[in-house]
């Protein structure tokens, strides 16, 4: 009697499922070691050189701990040589450096901020040394890093992971099929380490799986004690004989890592509160402060701390600097919970790449920010030289001597709705001054008249050339506080406002017309996915009542007719099945015609492979899969919207910061710094008038009067960056903290270039707008321009 043929057991059946994904599959089944970490490499490249600096090395406990969870192939002799080598490389290029800017021309940097030989020498190595030694710690410290960015990530992956392996144990009670099938569908370093262990027990590194997974829970446990638990449960619900224990079980294991997340996540909302302040502090309490203590202190103490060199470094280097790496690490520290669609350029429904439709035509971006920073700029120096009404148009109002109208000048503010720039020469002459009044040289008419009297006492020509520099210091701390007064101010606020203005609507125009369409795209992807996730339940339920799967999508196309997911993917799977006989996964993914092949969503393209693997167990268990698989879904989207509810209060705060409050803060305090420089100028200036006239010995009286009993530095006050200068300065750092601070924000809420670009693009103007307002306000109620 022949032998009656068995039928195949469910879990039989889930086992002959085919994993034919990129990141695991055929390809995967070969022997292929994994490349090394990248700072792995360069810890072997460069120990290669000197191998002897390494001898004796060994790792520190967090290092050791470190490398360990991360598997990293490197010895700790590579690591001690590779470490050393960093710091010597460091020293020397610090020191070839600080050498450059010491003793060759660029020296004169340095006589701009002070005129101390040591410091001057301390001022040119030790920025360099301090950022060898960064270099070093930061090398030194990697390793530890890298492994705290991946405790982060493992507060998103971790429960991805554990719901895969809940709902592949929910629907077959198989260990290995659920450790595989989690692999299969997980993300980021655990989800390696899950193939990692298949492969190591099917080679007999481990006895059994369930040995490897005691080891790797172990291991993650010291990062991770929600996994840890939860690992342990999984595996106890497989011996679990009854299905509804083992279902409590493994629900409760989920809720309970859930909740333990969503605490982790609130704990890092809290946390946020602290480094955001920080991070107030550095991107704007520090520079307001700075611009009132600046001057004073570069009077007070001789060092020219308030140059524009000095200034530059300080407001558009150091402070920059500082709050890209602090909010680089805040950042870093964020769990990855929701990775946004990437739309690519050829996307169905964007305009051709590069090219903005306006009015139903397309209009090349980069040339319409060009045209509009070519326009703006062409208006602002217009009105700069003219006003409005032009110059050209006005007949003046004074007679010359011979009978012709007077040329209207910009300081005749009566004639103009809005008035020109004051020039220099205007400003002179308005004061009754000849335009060579500060010139410093023999035409110099300031400049003669106090030094005159100094060299009628000089006797050599050291006295001589001293006197030429006292005079010539003199003259510019007058002209410091002439042009710092009100009446007499000289800053081009309409160039520059007009400039700052044109500047940030290319800006946008760039950056808006860039990325608007894409974000477009994404949200309808987002709504997509959302309409997606829905739409599970109802496949699954009619499933479940033993309906082939093409009857589940008929019906959602009927139940959801308005629905884009019944219309987009269903009803175009229907159609490629009917019309052109593809099978369910050629008609989901075949490249040219399927439902989700132009569809830049993993969410739904690992779902719908979710759908088409288990359709081939039987619709029964396609149902059970498509409702965890729901869950699960569910679940991620919790974890998401939770850490954009708990990061709202510190994201919406800097927000308002970038957008009001910095650019108001430093527009007025920028208009104050004027008053600063007056208030200084004129005890220096009245001292120096009255020393003037009685000079007797040069270098003795000519600055005893002027130092204020000996406090004031003439020089320092004749260095310091005029209006000009100083709103230039800081209205560039203004256009760094926009974009520091969008980028903060942004990211903190969710990991998406293409929103940062359109944020930028959208908020820049704002700001340069509130920061040139306020100016504008100051100036009026202070007296300027």
């Amino acid at each position: 009697m022949p032998e009656q043929k068995k039928e195949p057991s469910i879990g039989d059946l889930y086992g002959r499922i085919q994993f034919t994904s990129d990141e695991f599959g055929e390809g995967e089944r070969k022997l292929v070691k994994e490349p090394d970490h990248a700072f792995v490499a360069l810890c072997k490249r460069l120990a290669a050189f000197f191998p002897s600096l390494g001898k004796g090395g060994k790792f520190t406990p967090e290092n050791q701990q470190a490398i360990d969870f991360l598997k990293w192939r490197i010895s700790p002799e590579e690591f001690n040589a590779a470490s050393k080598i960093v710091l010597l490389l460091g020293l020397l290029l610090a020191v070839a450096a600080g050498s450059v800017i010491a003793f060759t021309p660029l020296s004169a940097i340095l006589s701009l901020v002070t005129k101390d030989t040591t410091m001057a020498l301390l001022y040119a190595y030790l920025p360099f040394m301090l950022a060898a030694a960064f270099v070093a710690n930061f090398f030194q410290s990697y390793p530890s890093a890298e492994a705290r960015r991946e405790q982060t990530r493992a507060l998103t992956f971790v429960p991805e992971m554990m719901g895969y392996m809940i709902m592949s144990i929910k629907l077959v009670p198989n260990l290995e099929k659920a450790v595989e099938f989690a692999a299969e569908h997980g993300r980021g370093k655990i989800a390696k380490d899950f193939k990692g262990l298949v492969w190591q027990t099917q080679v007999g590194a481990y006895n059994s799986l369930s040995e490897g997974l005691d080891s790797l829970a172990y291991r993650w446990g010291k990062y991770s004690q929600e996994f840890k638990r939860s690992l342990m449960r999984i595996r106890a619900s497989v011996i679990e004989n009854s299905e509804p224990k083992r279902y409590a079980l493994l629900d409760q294991t989920l809720s309970e890592m859930l909740e333990s997340i969503r605490n982790r996540m609130e704990q890092y909302a809290r946390d946020l509160s602290q480094p955001s302040t920080m991070l107030f502090y550095i991107g704007v309490l520090l520079p307001l402060l700075l611009i009132i203590i600046l001057p004073i202190g570069s009077s007070f103490s001789g060092a020219s701390l308030a140059n524009p060199v000095m200034l530059v470094l300080i407001y558009n280097v150091v402070i920059p600097l500082a709050a890209v790496a602090f909010a680089y690490n805040l950042i870093q520290s964020r769990p990855p919970t929701y990775d946004p669609p990437v739309i690519p350029d050829n996307y169905p429904g964007l305009p051709p790449k590069g090219k903005a439709s306006i009015g139903g035509l397309y209009i090349d971006v980069k040339l319409l920010a060009a045209l509009i920073l070519i326009a703006g700029v062409g208006a602002s120096v217009f009105v700069s030289v003219q006003g409005i009404p032009p110059k050209f148009l006005l007949g003046g109002g004074k007679a010359n001597p011979d009978g012709s109208l007077a040329e209207v000048k910009c300081t005749d503010k009566k004639y103009f709705i809005l008035p020109c720039d004051v020039s220099y020469a205007e400003a002179l002459a308005r004061a009754g001054k000849p335009k060579e009044y500060f010139e410093i040289g023999p035409n110099g008419q300031r400049y003669n008249a106090i030094l005159e009297p100094m060299l009628r006492t000089a006797e050599t020509p050291e006295e001589t050339k001293k006197a030429e520099e006292e005079a010539s210091v003199r003259v510019r701390a007058e002209e410091q506080l002439f042009f710092a007064k009100g009446e007499n101010d000289v800053a081009p606020y309409k160039l520059i406002f007009g400039f700052l203005v044109s500047f940030s609507l290319a800006v946008f125009a760039l950056l808006h017309f860039g990325n608007l369409y894409k974000r477009k795209a994404q949200l309808e992807i987002q709504e997509l996915e959302s309409d997606f996730k829905d739409s599970l339940y109802v496949i699954a339920s009619r499933m479940g009542e033993n309906r082939p799967v093409e009857d589940a999508m008929k019906h959602v196309q009927d139940f959801l007719p308005e629905s884009k997911v019944s219309k987009l993917i269903f009803a175009r799977t229907l159609e490629n099945i009917t019309m052109m006989g593809m099978p369910l996964e050629q008609a989901a993914f075949d490249k040219r015609y399927g439902s989700v092949a132009n569809i830049p969503s993993n969410i739904i393209k690992t779902s719908m492979k979710m759908l088409v693997d288990s359709v081939q167990l039987g619709v029964n268990v396609s149902a059970r899969t498509m409702i965890s698989l729901s869950i699960q879904l569910q679940n991620a989207e919790k974890v998401n919207n939770n850490l954009k509810v708990l990061v709202s209060d510190v994201t919406g705060t800097m927000k308002t910061m970038t957008l009001f409050i910095a650019p108001i803060v430093l527009g007025i305090t920028t208009s104050l710094q004027r008053i600063v420089i007056v208030t200084i100028a004129s005890i220096a200036s009245s001292d120096l008038v009255k020393s003037a006239n009685n000079i007797d010995i040069p270098g003795q009286s000519s600055f005893s009067s002027f130092n204020l009993s000996g406090f004031i530095s003439p020089d320092a006050i004749a260095n310091i960056a005029t209006p000009t200068q100083f709103i230039l300065i800081v209205a560039f750092y203004i256009i760094e903290l926009v974009v520091i601070m969008t980028y903060f924000t942004t990211k903190i809420e969710e990991d998406n270039e293409t929103l940062f670009r359109l944020n930028v693009g959208q908020f820049l103007p704002v700001s340069v707008v509130m920061f040139v307002a306020s100016m504008v306000a100051a100036n009026l109620i202070l007296g300027g321009a």
